[in-house]
């Protein structure tokens, strides 16, 4: 997920910025590529664009937004955290792309007015107590008549079949240690109204499903993500660290057996144009 923007201590970045984030982050831009390709191409980015991703973390889909504009175009990464920049240069530079990588907090941006095309941003908004912000700023760098598009998740179908307790408790402790922190794990479902509040026209949404199997990238990614927000989860109160360890463990072990399937959080789709 997406680092949030600098700021106050509430929009600390849960899941942290340690090896395993960092791991995940580089999963997240490869697993859901297609997705995104898909959200590039509703959107209508165009060669020759001028394209941002904020909160891009350690790629993002800057390799897509390169792919999408072109060599004429010009694609701009922003991230709050040096060390995240660092990798994504690493990674942009092995790749050979043509992309700049910005530190900069995505609440008080200092790129100028109406300098893009196209700006995105993915698992971002659920970072922060304060998404409007964000969007905010996403609409004032964006020229009139671009477009501001955003990917968030919504845990509503975040299920595994068969059904097991483990799973459903781990998934809404979840949840309630994000909102806990002021943030919204399920933001995804709001994005439509959002884009709207932000003054875009002509929003569009599209949800999306991916369903994962055992040996899959992401059907263990509950269990990840809560061990990367265990301390939250605790201080919650709801769950001691003995049967937080017990949950983990009957999970894992659901998780892997042959016939298990999961439906991970859909991931809301929205974009909308910034007007003349």
């Amino acid at each position: 997920m997406s680092s949030p923007p600098a700021g106050p201590a509430e929009d600390a970045y849960l899941p942290g910025g340690g090896p395993a984030e960092i791991r995940h982050l580089v999963h997240q831009a490869e697993v859901y590529a297609a997705e995104a390709t898909q959200l590039l191409e509703r959107a209508g980015i165009a060669a020759g664009a001028r394209a941002a991703d904020i909160g891009c973390g350690v790629l993002g889909i800057v390799h897509l937004l390169c792919d999408s504009v072109g060599p004429g175009g010009r694609v701009v990464g922003v991230d709050r955290e040096q060390k995240i920049i660092d990798y994504a240069r690493e990674a942009a530079r092995r790749r050979g792309l043509a992309a700049e990588f910005i530190q900069d907090d995505a609440t008080a941006l200092g790129l100028p007015a109406g300098e893009f095309d196209f700006v995105h941003c993915r698992t971002l908004l659920l970072n922060v107590s304060q998404p409007e912000r964000v969007l905010t700023e996403m609409v004032r760098i964006t020229r009139p008549g671009g477009v501001v598009a955003a990917q968030e998740p919504d845990s509503a179908a975040w299920v595994c079949d068969p059904a097991h307790p483990a799973f459903e408790r781990l998934r809404d402790e979840l949840v309630a240690a994000y909102a806990s922190a002021g943030k919204d794990f399920n933001i995804g479902r709001r994005l439509g109204r959002l884009l709207r509040q932000a003054g875009l026209t002509g929003v569009e949404v599209v949800p999306t499903a991916r369903v994962t199997k055992p040996g899959d990238y992401y059907q263990t990614f509950l269990l990840a993500l809560t061990g990367l927000v265990r301390e939250q989860i605790l201080a919650g109160g709801r769950l001691s660290a003995g049967e937080f360890s017990s949950l983990s463990a009957e999970l894992g072990e659901h998780l892997g057996q042959a016939d298990t399937l999961t439906c991970q959080p859909l991931l809301w789709q929205a974009w909308g144009t910034k007007p003349r």
